[in-house]
C-alpha cells in the first residue's frame, strides 16, 4: 500500500517535471513567437512603425530623464526628494535586470527575424527581462506613488506601456520578457519605496 502510494506520488512527480521543464517553456515559446509576429508585423501595427520607435528611443531614459530634471528645476525640497528616490530605484532595476538577463541568457528575437538594424544599439545581447519595461514600470509606479492623481497614472504608465510595446514592435524583446520587466520594475519599486521613504524622512 505505501509503495503503490510512492509510485504514484513519484509519477505525479516527474509529470508535473515534464510539464515544467519541457511543456511549460515550448507553450511560452510558441505564445512568445505568435505575439512578436503580431506586434512587430501586422499590418495595422506598421502604420504606427514611427511612433513605436520614437517610443523606444525614449525609453532609453530620455522621456524620464526630461520628468527628473523638470521636477528637480521646477519643484520643492520635497520634489527633489521624491526624484531621488526614482533614481535610486531606477539604479537597483539596472542592477536586477542585468542580473537576470546574465542568468537566463536568452537571445534577443532580433537574431532570429530581424525586421529593424538595431543592432548597434545593444547594451547586451540577452532579453529576458526587459530593461526599458523594468526602468519604465518602475519609474510609472514612483510617479503614481507620490503624485496619486489620475492624469499623472494616465500618462506614466501610458508612457511605459508604449515603450514596452515598441520593444516588442522593433523586434529587440518577445513579449514574456516585456511582461516580465513590468512586473520586476513594479514589484521592486513597491518593495523599495517604504525603505526610501525611511530612510528620506518622507
Amino acid at each position: 500500500m505505501i509503495a503503490r502510494a510512492q509510485a504514484l506520488l513519484q509519477r505525479r512527480f516527474l509529470a508535473l517535471y515534464h510539464y515544467l521543464a519541457d511543456i511549460l517553456p515550448y507553450l511560452v515559446i510558441r505564445w512568445d513567437e505568435r505575439y512578436l509576429h503580431f506586434v512587430s508585423a501586422h499590418r495595422t501595427m506598421r502604420k504606427i512603425s514611427p511612433v513605436m520607435i520614437v517610443a523606444t528611443y525614449f525609453g532609453d531614459g530620455y522621456l524620464w530623464g526630461v520628468i527628473g530634471l523638470l521636477i528637480l528645476i521646477l519643484g520643492s525640497s520635497l520634489d527633489r526628494k521624491y526624484v531621488m528616490v526614482g533614481f535610486a530605484i531606477t539604479m537597483i532595476n539596472i542592477a536586477l535586470f542585468r542580473l537576470l538577463k546574465a542568468i537566463f541568457k536568452r537571445e534577443r528575437p532580433l537574431y532570429v527575424a530581424p525586421l529593424y538594424d538595431l543592432r548597434y544599439r545593444f547594451l547586451d545581447s540577452y532579453s529576458f527581462p526587459s530593461g526599458h519595461a523594468t526602468t519604465s514600470f518602475g519609474i510609472a509606479y514612483v510617479l503614481g506613488h507620490f503624485y496619486p492623481e489620475w492624469w499623472v497614472y494616465l500618462g506614466a504608465y501610458g508612457a511605459a506601456s508604449l515603450i514596452a510595446v515598441s520593444r516588442i514592435h522593433v523586434a529587440e524583446h518577445y513579449p514574456s520578457d516585456v511582461i516580465a520587466g513590468a512586473l520586476l520594475g513594479t514589484l521592486s519599486a513597491s518593495f523599495l519605496i517604504p525603505i526610501f521613504e525611511r530612510i528620506f524622512r518622507l
